[in-house]
């Protein structure tokens, strides 16, 4: 027993060091083990997963409408997901939390910048364990989801400081499917308990994502318009790992890549 907090103890202090801020994304619906926290499987409704995602987004490039050049994206998000797992390979999940992005873009010569309120985010979205092969601990997950934002605008800039502006509007939807495969490295393994596996889940997998970031504002009578923006590039590369720490919790980090530069890091616990 000594041995298993002392494990998830370093588990644990690892994943903080890593962000400021938890967040939890398990790479496919079987993490993590053990009948929850509540048992809510025995029960018939579940079992449920909770979980807090945390994403910096450094960087996503877009591509407005005509005149319209430079544009991107960057900020933070926090979510909490709640989802449920039927027959360890169907997860639907929603998430719910708040956002704080700011976005730039150059309207002819005049550079133009945005920063949004901190503002309500809806999601919902899905996982499916498509494929695996149990004797190698190899899993081929899906992942689709869709996030909405109406953030407002806090402020605008335009070729200086920020300014008062009128007739402002900050939205955005978001929509990805991904593929991801990982394999489970067993840290250690009690062979009476199945649900006593503490291991790491290195994965990689490929993702098409787009958005719709409509940015608009006027100042001194001339309106200022992103155009409803697209992303610039389209495909996602993701790496990450979870940790899993028997029974009922698993920690993630993430990185998102290409498409965009991003970083999160997460919790999710099982009921």
């Amino acid at each position: 027993m000594a041995k298993k907090f002392f494990i998830t103890g370093i588990i644990l202090l690892f994943a903080s060091s890593c962000f400021a801020a938890t967040a939890g994304n398990t790479s496919d619906p079987k993490m993590p083990y053990g009948p929850g926290i509540a048992n809510m499987k025995a029960s018939g409704l579940g079992p449920f997963k909770v979980g807090f995602d945390s994403e910096c987004l450094f960087d996503k490039d877009l591509k407005g409408k005509s005149g319209i050049s430079s544009a991107e994206i960057e900020g933070q998000r926090h979510l909490f997901k709640i989802g449920c797992t039927f027959a360890e390979r169907i997860e639907p999940y929603v998430k719910l939390g708040i956002s704080h992005l700011k976005t730039s873009w150059k309207q002819g010569n005049t550079q133009l910048k945005v920063k949004g309120e901190d503002a309500f985010t809806l999601g919902v979205g899905g996982k499916v364990l498509v494929y695996e092969i149990p004797e190698h601990r190899i899993r081929l997950s899906l992942d689709g989801q869709y996030l909405y934002t109406d953030l407002g605008v806090d402020n605008a800039s335009v070729n200086a400081p920020y300014r008062s502006v009128t007739a402002a509007e900050f939205k955005i939807k978001e929509w990805q499917i991904a593929g991801i495969i990982g394999i489970e490295l067993p840290v250690s393994y009690n062979k009476r308990d199945p649900a006593a596996i503490y291991s790491l889940v290195p994965y990689v997998g490929f993702a098409y994502f787009d958005s719709e970031t409509d940015a608009k504002f006027t100042y001194s009578g001339t309106a200022y318009d992103l155009g409803k923006a697209e992303n610039d590039n389209k495909f996602l590369f993701i790496t990450g790992c979870d940790i899993n720490a028997p029974e009922h919790v698993s920690l993630n980090i993430e990185g998102r890549w290409i498409g965009e530069t991003a970083a999160s890091g997460g919790l999710t616990i099982k009921f």
